[in-house]
């Protein structure tokens, strides 16, 4: 360790590499909401906790399309197993993360709410537990759940539960709500996806020349927006065209 350390100080440019890279590991560990226990090996042991974590956490978890380059998975049985016999904090969130995949909201939610006692402010466990919420029409128990997120950390997840929030509000019939979250989101996040949600909620609302000129101008963006991006954003493209013509 020592030798890696004196290898790494004589060559800075080394030095701000390897720092960065321990930034991103970090920062991804934040992003999936990973246990505790790697915050601290990534930050308190230089290099290689960020390595352990990239190769047991970060790697298997790279998708390329629909190819991963770990493809097998744990088994239902095996993470039903794991989640009875060793009840960690990660092996319940496995297993209700499978459940849900399967759309078994109500089996999964038995595991998230357990997992919840056990970190309250943990922002996976609450996007699970609201979306399991939602599915299940129990929707006064899912918003306050997404609203402990966007207070808590507005970006998570690429804003994945302020999206599920506005959906929330649109299945209660509250489309003020629905719309002003959404309106909040675009100003936060000006994405061409997030734009589509307003457009949405906008046409929802009998307001159609405001999402006429938001999804024109959206559009207009997108046509100049660099190629990868726009490769990115064809799916959302496709969906602003669409409402486009709705709106006449």
């Amino acid at each position: 360790m020592h030798t890696i350390l004196h290898y790494v100080s004589e060559y800075p440019f080394l030095s701000i590499a390897l720092t960065g890279f321990t930034i991103w590991m970090f920062v991804d560990a934040y992003r999936r909401g990973v246990e505790q226990f790697w915050y601290l090996l990534i930050f308190f042991i230089p290099l290689v906790g960020a390595l352990a974590y990239f190769f047991v956490v970060f790697l298997p978890q790279v998708r390329f399309g629909n190819f991963a380059l770990f493809e097998k998975k744990s088994s239902l049985d095996e993470l039903r197993y794991r989640a009875e016999h060793s009840p960690t904090l990660t092996n319940k969130v496995a297993l209700a993360e499978r459940l849900i995949e399967r759309e078994n909201h109500l089996d999964a939610l038995p595991h998230l709410e357990a997992a919840h006692k056990i970190e309250p402010e943990h922002c996976l466990i609450l996007y699970f537990l609201a979306l399991c919420y939602s599915k299940l029409d129990h929707l006064d128990l899912a918003l306050p759940l997404l609203e402990q997120i966007k207070t808590r950390d507005p970006r998570w997840s690429d804003y994945k539960a302020w999206r599920l929030l506005v959906e929330v509000h649109g299945q209660a019939n509250n489309p003020q709500a629905a719309l002003d979250h959404s309106r909040a989101l675009v100003n936060l996040s000006p994405t061409l996806q997030h734009k589509c949600v307003l457009a949405e909620h906008l046409i929802a609302s009998d307001q159609q020349d405001e999402a006429r000129r938001l999804l024109e101008k959206a559009l207009d963006d997108h046509a100049y927006t660099p190629g990868p991006i726009r490769r990115r954003n064809k799916p959302w493209a496709k969906k602003a065209g669409a409402l486009l013509k709705q709106v006449g």
